[in-house]
């Protein structure tokens, strides 16, 4: 009898959806990917609808995969529930980092508006969970230019496999890498 594979959960960054070009290589590359879907201008909501979608596929110990601020929510629910995560250019300080979008936002994808406010920004603090992730592998482009690797090595140096990756950009560039770092870590839960 083979062991059956954990589901993988997709969380996406600030301002994007399960419609980006990320979401969408996840899915060609694992069609039974989970896209989260989460509200990610007010953290009280999100953090509620992605906890659901975790608790939901409990069973099958689900590895998260995370990118910007999804990296943030990958891996405090890997910390929460003791389970594998990938993080690509992990949004570790989103009360810092999301300060120039208070005010309306429009999501890069749907187009729906929203507004975050300052209120909203000091709530990410309570998200900051106990606990420590089964295995957790950060992957950080040197090029991005929304956060700093540097925010990376200073968060994971010595606590996560860290790959500092030459170039890229925000977007995360080198999904490829990703990929085999989410395989391993498939091939390793089975």
């Amino acid at each position: 009898m083979s062991a059956t594979l954990p589901a993988l959960i997709y969380i996406h960054g600030f301002r994007s959806s399960p419609l980006s070009e990320k979401s969408r290589a996840f899915k060609k590359l694992f069609p039974d990917i989970i896209l989260a879907m989460y509200d990610t201008l007010h953290p009280d909501v999100g953090y509620q609808q992605l906890d659901e979608i975790v608790r939901d596929v409990m069973p099958q110990k689900p590895i998260l995969i995370g990118s910007s601020l999804g990296g943030f929510w990958a891996y405090q629910l890997a910390k929460k529930y003791s389970l594998k995560c990938v993080l690509l250019n992990p949004c570790m300080a989103p009360e810092v980092t999301l300060q120039p979008d208070i005010g309306l936002v429009t999501n890069m994808y749907t187009g729906e508006q929203g507004t975050m406010h300052v209120s909203d920004l000091l709530k990410y603090d309570q998200y900051r969970l106990g606990g420590v992730p089964l295995e957790c592998v950060v992957l950080h482009e040197k090029g991005d230019e929304l956060i700093p690797y540097q925010e990376s090595v200073a968060h994971f140096e010595g606590k996560a496999k860290l790959v500092l990756i030459e170039g890229g950009s925000h977007s995360f560039e080198h999904l490829e890498t990703a990929v085999q770092e989410i395989r391993l870590l498939l091939q390793s839960s089975t």
